[in-house]
């Protein structure tokens, strides 16, 4: 009962969490080599930088195909395993948490709505610029009123790694259970294996660190 009651007491170390929402919150369900496909894109370049360099009007029907894709895509969503309780476990202790997706607005709020989560701010790249640029990171923190050491990027790829370290805050890379390290790992502060483990990250860092994981 006394760790518990230490536990409840002790302050997170961290006031503020952004969570990317594809491969994140949700299941990475959105088959993007057909995305490509469907786009006629030929080489391994971000969709979305990709799409805004295209002149009129291919941009405009690339566009659309892309809103399409990521709606059909909201629809059949589902959260990943942990998601909901993560969230609400965090929230019930007082920590902030926003939503910062690639995705367009529609889709972000379809997603809210079908699986009912709720966070204190949402960016979509409807409110530019987009990761890896840092800036919706400040904004949100900002907005937020919290200070950015105090503040925590979660996502599953280098987008959300590269932001968080232009923004000058911590980042947690999500990995599959059982998956070797992605390249981009070791740009990541913390690597966590489900997000269950966010309860526990709050609280002590350190037993997530990168050179934890480097060493298993």
């Amino acid at each position: 009962m006394a760790h518990i009651i230490t536990t409840m007491n002790h302050r997170p170390c961290f006031d503020l969490i952004i969570f990317d929402m594809d491969g994140t919150l949700t299941v990475d369900a959105l088959n993007f080599d057909e995305l490509r496909r469907r786009l006629g894109i030929v080489i391994r370049e971000p969709v979305l930088e990709w799409i805004a360099e295209l002149p009129e009007p291919q941009r405009t029907t690339a566009w659309e195909t892309l809103h399409k894709f990521e709606y059909d895509g909201a629809l059949a969503s589902d959260l990943r395993p942990g998601a909901r309780t993560a969230l609400y476990r965090l929230q019930s202790r007082g920590v902030r948490t926003a939503l910062l997706s690639r995705n367009s607005r529609r889709s972000v709020e379809v997603i809210l709505q079908r699986h009912e989560l709720g966070f204190d701010m949402v960016c979509s790249r409807d409110d530019p610029p987009m990761k890896p640029d840092p800036e919706s990171i400040w904004r949100i923190a900002r907005q937020l009123a919290v200070e950015l050491d105090r503040v925590l990027m979660v996502g599953d790829y280098i987008f959300d790694l590269q932001a968080a370290r232009a923004a000058g805050v911590k980042s947690a890379l999500l990995l599959e259970a059982g998956a070797g390290l992605p390249h981009f790992a070791a740009d990541a502060d913390y690597h966590i294996r489900a997000l269950d483990d966010m309860v526990e990250l709050i609280e002590y860092p350190d037993r997530f660190e990168y050179r934890i994981e480097k060493s298993a």
